[in-house]
């Protein structure tokens, strides 16, 4: 599901754009997506318990987290493409 949301969104940018063709920019621009949500729902569940919230902090926390998320998610998908070869 995520990789199909990918492929629409850097479908946009370039044309005939293949995620299998192009790895190091799926794992990136999944990590953002990640990310994105992240922050979000952050902002949002402190608006609504009223928590003080430092916006630059959390725009790079979700950034690493979302990154970290999103080459787990590579490293797994190689484990089993790994397998699935022998």
């Amino acid at each position: 599901m995520l990789m199909m949301l990918v492929e629409v969104i850097m479908g946009v940018f370039i044309a005939n754009f293949k995620a299998s063709e192009h790895p190091i920019i799926s794992i990136i621009i999944r990590g953002l997506l990640v990310a994105v949500i992240g922050f979000f729902i952050a902002l949002f569940s402190s608006i609504l318990e009223g928590w003080d919230f430092s916006i630059g902090f959390a725009l790079i926390f979700s950034l690493i987290i979302g990154l970290a998320v999103s080459i787990f998610l590579f490293a797994v998908e190689a484990f089993f493409n790994y397998i699935d070869k022998k």
